[in-house]
């Protein structure tokens, strides 16, 4: 059995306050297509550090994660999420509510799930059909860890629905170098809480590797890949 393999760093840079965050993220893609994402990401202003683990089959569907939140290296919360063909299950704890446990009975397989690394929010882009003429397409079938933009909250299984925009084909330079991108938007109107500034995505078209996200308003940051690298190994 031999599995593929690569990592990276990713820093959130503010326009107005500089280095905001880090990401250390490392993935394995096995020989069937399913692949696992573990990512450790620090959020300075928001004194939170997360623990994610993300598995996807070879469709881009999720199959299982984990999530544990800290602030000020105190527990926020901790969950574990399983996504059957016809069932989503979530076993948690979170300081606000305590023990949380939530079961959903589905007619289908969830679309897409977002536990909120940076580096697998591009894994959304890969339910975009390139074979449909239509350039912004909706997203109706999707689960988040949090309704906070950065998953500063939770874990829970909340449902989302938004659009994607693809824009092109662009290659882009970032500090880990020179990629060939696909290039998207996130059409977020009204599907949070709080209203989201337009968010553009730049990612790898294979593997889905974010090279760079741009979020205005509010945010005013740049999230971008400073470390990459990948090796095949048995």
């Amino acid at each position: 059995m031999s599995r593929r393999h690569y990592a990276g760093v990713i820093e959130a840079i503010g326009d107005e306050v500089g280095l905001r965050g880090t990401e250390r993220f490392s993935v394995s893609v096995a020989s069937d297509g399913s692949r696992t994402l573990h990512a450790t990401c620090e959020i300075f202003d928001r004194r939170v550090s997360k623990d994610i683990v993300y598995s996807v089959d070879s469709s881009w569907r999720p199959i299982d994660a984990y999530v544990r939140l800290l602030r000020d290296d105190k527990l926020l919360g901790t969950g574990w999420y399983r996504f059957g063909d016809d069932e989503l299950e979530l076993e948690a704890w979170n300081a606000e509510l305590g023990r949380v446990t939530q079961h959903i009975r589905r007619s289908r397989p969830l679309q897409t799930f977002g536990p909120h690394p940076l580096s697998c929010d591009v894994w959304h882009l890969a339910a975009f059909d390139h074979a449909l003429s239509k350039k912004i397409q909706p997203m109706p079938d999707t689960m988040l860890s949090s309704l906070e933009h950065d998953g500063c909250s939770g874990p829970m299984l909340h449902p989302l629905q938004f659009g994607i925009e693809y824009v092109g084909r662009e290659t882009i330079t970032v500090r880990a170098g020179t990629f060939e991108t696909d290039r998207y938007q996130f059409r977020l109107e009204g599907s949070l809480p709080k209203e989201h500034p337009l968010e553009e995505l730049w990612c790898t078209p294979d593997d889905f590797v974010m090279i760079k996200i741009r979020v205005g308003g509010y945010l005013s940051t740049s999230y971008e890949l400073v470390e990459f690298r990948s090796n095949q190994s048995a």
